[in-house]
């Protein structure tokens, strides 16, 4: 059996790997020229700096990532916090910190209150919360990437049970301590050469034959693959790049993640873990590395079509006055990822496709019905099952 991997982000690398070390023979495609997907990083000539094109948080209990990671020899490339997380309020300029212990009454009642069975916005089981505003809100915000009075509270729950629910282990967070490329990507393609997997970058599908079995044929550029009796296709890519060669996915709406990345005159100044919330502002987390600062802003929906210099302007001010800055940066960088993950509603999480999908093709991505949102865990969980399927 060959098994062809259409997608070099983190599913389609997971999937890989998974695959290889089962025995099967392993060809591993992408349109770009270099892997990762939505997990990499680049030098960015106005930044003088090696960014990421997200910033990616993980917590302690990402089992699906630290074990990737493990496999792959990148389990110490990524530095420990404190499970602490300090959230500053930029209306009235004050700082609370959130821990599992301090939050320990709010977390039970969660746990009560989020849906088990039928679904609803998390915003309805939590909202009365006195935590709402000042963590729930925020947390499930970054987590989501779809605001909370619209998003899932069942794949919230889901989260939570792995994760704040199990204590401060699990709610340990750990970040990069290089760009994600040298943790997750470089070291995986590594491994992946050791196994003899083929790797064949700046190779674009164009087009997907089927008949009454399965896929017969996959044309690339310049190249048309025949499907022998046993092999396996699995599409690892952006949902709206599988929809355009599989016309039957279903439509689910996107929602735009924006970064913008600060170099600074000198050192950043010192933030436990290198993170820091941000209340009441027009962006939510904030990330400190060297003399670099990064700020998300989820669900940006309402942000996109902004014009990038008064994005940058914006963000800007509350940093500035998040982390007692005075003047202008010495550089600045606004990324927009228009189409980051899916929205996550109730109504769109009936929606996401099972990986087993027909015959011999089988979907992997974190968009797909992984049971969690669309975050690094989800992704390499997504891997993970779509290998599981191929012999299933």
């Amino acid at each position: 059996m060959t098994v062809h991997i259409v997608g070099a982000g983190l599913a389609g690398l997971n999937c890989a790997l998974a695959s290889a070390d089962a025995g099967h023979q392993v060809v591993l495609h992408d349109s770009a020229r270099q892997a990762g997907g939505r997990c990499r990083s680049w030098v960015e000539p106005t930044l003088g700096q090696t960014i990421d094109n997200g910033t990616h948080m993980v917590v302690g209990a990402n089992e699906a990532v630290f074990s990737f990671l493990d496999r792959i020899g990148a389990k110490d490339s990524l530095q420990p916090g404190p499970a602490a997380f300090p959230m500053f309020d930029l209306e009235n300029g004050k700082v609370w910190v959130a821990t599992p212990a301090r939050l320990i009454g709010s977390i039970i009642a969660a746990s009560w209150r989020l849906p088990r069975k039928k679904d609803a916005p998390i915003g309805d089981a939590l909202g009365m919360s006195r935590n709402y505003r000042r963590f729930w809100d925020p947390l499930a915000l970054a987590i989501m990437n779809t605001p909370a009075d619209q998003a899932s509270g069942l794949v919230f729950r889901r989260v939570m049970e792995r994760t704040l629910w199990r204590g401060q282990k699990a709610s340990q967070p750990f970040l990069a301590k290089g760009g994600l490329s040298e943790s997750f990507v470089a070291p995986a393609l590594e491994t992946l050469e050791k196994l003899g997997v083929t790797v064949k970058l700046n190779h674009p599908l164009r087009a997907i034959r089927r008949n009454q079995t399965g896929v017969s044929e996959v044309d690339f550029d310049g190249e048309t693959i025949s499907m022998r009796p046993g092999d396996r296709l699995v599409l690892a890519l952006p949902w709206i790049v599988a929809r355009g060669l599989l016309p039957e996915l279903p439509e689910m709406p996107a929602s735009p993640i924006i970064n913008g990345h600060f170099r600074l005159n000198g050192p950043a100044p010192k933030l436990p873990g290198g993170i820091l919330g941000l209340l009441g502002g027009i962006g939510q987390w904030l990330f400190v590395k060297d003399d670099l600062v990064s700020v998300t802003i989820s669900a940006a929906g309402g942000q996109i079509d902004m014009d990038g210099e008064e994005l940058a302007a914006k963000l800007w001010a509350d940093v500035a006055r998040a982390l007692s800055l005075t003047g202008r940066p010495a550089a600045s960088r606004v990324i927009k990822e228009k189409r980051a993950t899916l929205f996550h509603t109730p109504e769109i999480e009936k929606l996401r496709p099972n990986p087993r999908f027909a015959g011999n093709l089988i979907l992997a991505g974190d968009w797909t019905a992984t049971g969690l949102p669309c975050t690094l865990e989800g992704a390499l969980v997504s891997g993970r099952i779509a290998a599981s399927l191929l012999t299933a």
